[in-house]
């Protein structure tokens, strides 16, 4: 037979393309179909062709499963900085990563788009019409297509909220057969072992000592008010960008930056700070 080498081209070609995940019960399967077929008839010998064949197909399964697991591995990122940290996931979905929490996802996305949580992050999801996206944490599961919504989980505690800025998403508890389907402006509370669905607080102060607030469908002109007073910066705005409304969740220990940064991504529009006139200038993306 003659020997067929691959160039460059090629190679990188069946590297690039597509490929099933193997599930551990598939490789299961194929190994107790081995040990069933490996009983040889002493007689007629018949089924050493058949042994031979699932010894075979035994092998391939076992070497595709190593071969994904190895080049395609588990990325965990930390963030230990005190602003967020942002991270470009395989999909080019992004994320900003709250201070002391850790997210890990495989290195590529195949048939699914998988992201374990542990803290507090928040997720402006690349739409994908085929492909679910899923972040997990210890004890809810939240699914969405293409949106931006924030997680928060408590750290030793089952407390966890799943915050939408867009779009929608289905939020389910671990072990239980209900699930949760919120709209923009909803937040989905799980606390003390009970699930309740509710909207924001459009209140912007932190007089009362909240640590965050969560502001729904909230005019850019009351936003930038508020930002201005807080930060002592002018911003440059049109009747274009106020008459905009957004919706987003604000720590009283965001930085400037980290909030516009948080507006760029909501609203598809930049910020660029003048530290010299202390004015904050808009443009389109």
């Amino acid at each position: 037979m003659k020997n067929h080498e691959f160039n460059e081209e090629e190679f990188e070609e069946a590297w690039n393309s597509p490929y099933s995940t193997i599930s551990e019960n598939e490789i299961e399967d194929s190994w107790s179909s081995f040990k069933t077929n490996i009983i040889i008839d002493k007689k007629s010998g018949r089924n050493y062709a058949k042994a031979s064949a699932a010894a075979a197909l035994l092998i391939l399964l076992f070497t595709s499963y190593f071969f994904l697991e190895i080049y395609n591995p588990v990325v965990t990122i930390e963030n230990f900085a005190k602003v967020d940290k942002e991270v470009v996931l395989p999909d080019g979905s992004l994320v900003l990563l709250k201070k002391g929490s850790e997210i890990s996802y495989k290195s590529s996305f195949n048939n699914t788009r998988e992201v374990e949580l542990k803290g507090e992050a928040f997720f402006d999801v690349i739409t994908d019409s085929i492909r679910e996206f899923k972040v997990s944490t210890k004890f809810t599961t939240t699914i969405a297509l293409g949106t931006a919504f924030l997680v928060t989980e408590k750290p030793g505690l089952k407390d966890t909220e799943v915050t939408l800025f867009s779009g929608r998403i289905l939020v389910s508890v671990n072990g239980l057969a209900k699930s949760w389907a919120l709209i923009k402006g909803e937040k989905f509370i799980y606390k003390n072992e009970n699930a309740i669905v509710k909207e924001f607080n459009t209140t912007l102060s932190f007089d009362a000592g909240d640590s965050y607030k969560d502001l729904n469908n909230i005019e850019l002109e009351k936003l930038f008010t508020f930002l201005e007073k807080r930060f002592g910066y002018k911003f440059i705005t049109s009747a274009y960008t106020l008459e905009k409304r957004v919706t987003l969740r604000i720590n009283k220990a965001d930085s400037l930056e980290e909030i516009l940064n948080l507006l760029s991504i909501i609203n598809n529009l930049n910020y660029e700070i003048n530290q010299e006139t202390k004015e904050i200038g808009i443009f389109s993306k």
